[in-house]
């Protein structure tokens, strides 16, 4: 009788198991990238210091309402040494932005590449006494200039912690598209 039992439950599963329907297999679409290509914001709250980006996700830091650089102004971007060569109106802005002198903590930015923010950072002054273990952009002070560098930690690329985020992937895919990525 338990053989009986066993058979039958044993031919129940099978039965049970043909009638599943077939999985298909989903194909994955790439999505289209769309929105600037690239764009660097400063923050929305003028509280958030740079020390303070560790305390926050990427996705939650609150955005200025415009961008203070995007693709128009970049002339080249140089991948190897994460140089952005921008044109000489975006470089006398960003001169007065910052001739007004720079908090010692750093004024906190993030760079999004179509409209996903890649990873955040901190304008910083060479006055700063505090060292910062994060991405940082000297702030500009050469009137001759035309390039900021992305740079890891300060006083120095000893100070930074983590992994690099200045190679990412889609950011390069960005520059690429808009032929802005290669050397000065």
């Amino acid at each position: 009788m338990i053989k009986k039992i066993y058979l039958t439950f044993i031919l129940l599963l099978f039965v049970l198991s043909a009638c599943q329907a077939p999985v298909e297999e989903v194909e994955q679409v790439e999505t289209p990238l769309e929105g600037e290509p690239f764009a660097l914001y400063l923050l929305g709250d003028p509280q958030i210091t740079g020390p303070d980006l560790k305390n926050y996700d990427l996705d939650q830091l609150p955005l200025a309402a415009v961008p203070l650089l995007t693709t128009e102004y970049l002339i080249s971007y140089d991948w190897e040494n994460h140089g952005i060569n921008l044109s000489p109106f975006a470089y006398q802005q960003l001169l007065a932005i910052f001739s007004g002198g720079m908090p010692s903590s750093g004024v906190p930015f993030v760079i999004l590449a179509y409209e996903q923010p890649i990873y955040a950072g901190a304008f910083w002054t060479l006055r700063s006494s505090l060292s910062f273990d994060g991405v940082i952009i000297l702030e500009p002070s050469d009137p001759a200039g035309q390039t900021l560098y992305i740079t890891l930690g300060y006083p120095g690329a000893d100070n930074f912690i983590g992994e690099d985020p200045r190679g990412n992937p889609r950011l390069k895919q960005a520059l690429e598209d808009v032929g802005k990525l290669g050397v000065r």
